[in-house]
């Protein structure tokens, strides 16, 4: 049988982590390093990329790689314009996964099962879904990080931890 390959080989190293107690201070420009935002709980509150701000996707190192170019959520947080995915393990922030990279897994893995689809005959798309109820976006408001399932800037969500509209940390 064939090892699943996990996410963690499709990781970047080049990144940094900076606190984030100033969400206004992230100062997101097209040079922009990619930046891992630590919120008050000293877990990951956000993702700066390329002149992008976006929030924390996170996904665990070792979740196969078929699960995530597989699951429905993460594909729709991609095509809103989530610049990458922060990648946890036991010690904390394992890497990032760019948009780009995840990308050209699903070009590749499209393209091998197009050919096996002709040799084999239609089959059911391999892995499962990935665990993704921890986006985590800081919140510009009160600086707390707010968690969710999936995150639509369309929709107007309550602070989970005050009485007050959450604002993303990238619009405040």
């Amino acid at each position: 049988m064939e090892r699943l390959r996990p996410i963690s080989e499709l990781r970047t190293d080049d990144f940094t982590i900076a606190r984030a107690p100033d969400p206004a201070s992230t100062g997101a420009g097209p040079d922009t390093p990619i930046t891992v935002l630590i919120g008050q709980d000293g877990l990951p509150a956000g993702l700066v990329m390329g002149g992008r701000a976006g929030p924390a996707y996170v996904v665990d190192a070792g979740t196969p790689v078929i699960d995530v170019t597989t699951s429905a959520d993460l594909l729709h947080a991609l095509v809103a314009g989530l610049p990458g995915l922060v990648l946890l393990d036991g010690d904390g922030v394992a890497g990032v996964v760019t948009a780009e990279a995840i990308r050209a897994e699903i070009a590749a893995a499209d393209a091998a099962l197009l050919v096996a689809g002709r040799q084999l005959g239609d089959a059911q798309p391999l892995g499962k879904r990935a665990k993704t109820d921890n986006v985590r976006i800081q919140c510009a408001v009160c600086g707390a990080t707010n968690t969710f399932r999936r995150f639509s800037q369309a929709e107007e969500h309550t602070c989970q931890h005050g009485d007050h509209i959450f604002v993303p940390y990238w619009n405040g």
